[in-house]
């Protein structure tokens, strides 16, 4: 039988596990202003300890391969087999599992929903993605999906280790600062197990609730500075307001 997304995903997650347990893979802490040298470094930890082990694994001497990504790609590992059966877009998360973490890649969003693998102009904006995101959505008989490989890491070292996907997460929560969500890691060890449709649901709903929150940062600006600015400038600002250039990210 052909090696499953669960297969592949379980047998990534234990040896990851058992590196950490056994003291094979050790992360590093830079400390305090820090994080992004320190995810950087990690990531390419454990993109070369997965490497090694998929090299003398039967199910990558034919048809699968792993391949560490490059040149900020919006995920971080890939699985995926010749025939195109399987590709699976893998995101690492070295957390300490308290906060919560931003799940903003549009593409991996993109992706999980439609089935399409994202262009640049296909999501390039947000009025651009929600119109090929619903001319493409799929809410039935699809397999694609965004997955996540989360390892715990706090002052006290090295936990946890398990796998999820987007459509697997459990709870997350809007986010107008940076879409289109949160996640709080300890919330979602467990996958959710609703059916793709729910599930695309369920997330579709959160991202709107996104919006609502940046349309709520216009709303205050409107009613708290704009009566401050100069006759011209207020004027600008009546009915639906100016006429801006530019594109939302």
């Amino acid at each position: 039988m052909p090696a499953t997304a669960e297969d592949i995903l379980d047998t990534l997650s234990a040896q990851l596990r058992r590196g950490l347990e056994q003291g094979f893979i050790t992360l590093v802490t830079h400390g305090k202003g820090q994080a992004r040298r320190e995810s950087t470094e990690n990531e390419e930890i454990i993109g070369r300890s997965l490497r090694a082990f998929v090299a003398g694994h039967p199910w990558f001497q034919g048809d699968l391969t792993f391949s560490v990504a490059t040149n900020g790609a919006w995920y971080d590992f890939l699985v995926e087999s010749a025939d195109g059966r399987v590709w699976l877009p893998i995101n690492l998360k070295v957390s300490n599992l308290q906060g919560h973490d931003n799940v903003a890649s549009k593409a991996g969003l993109f992706y999980a929903m439609t089935g399409v693998r994202p262009t640049h102009a296909a999501i390039r904006n947000w009025d651009v993605f929600c119109e090929n995101l619903a001319a493409r959505l799929q809410r039935e008989d699809c397999a694609s999906d965004y997955y996540f490989l989360v390892v715990e890491k706090s002052a006290a070292g090295v936990g946890r280790v398990f796998w999820t996907s987007l459509l697997q997460l459990r709870a997350v929560t809007p986010n107008g600062s940076n879409p289109p969500f949160q996640a709080c890691w300890s919330h979602n060890m467990e996958r959710s197990g609703r059916p793709r449709s729910e599930a695309v649901d369920h997330l579709l709903n959160v991202v709107g609730q996104t919006f609502v929150l940046r349309a709520k940062a216009l709303q205050s600006f409107r009613r708290h500075v704009v009566p401050r600015l100069e006759a011209g400038l207020r004027a600008e600002w009546q009915g639906d307001g100016p006429v801006v250039e530019g594109e939302s990210d």
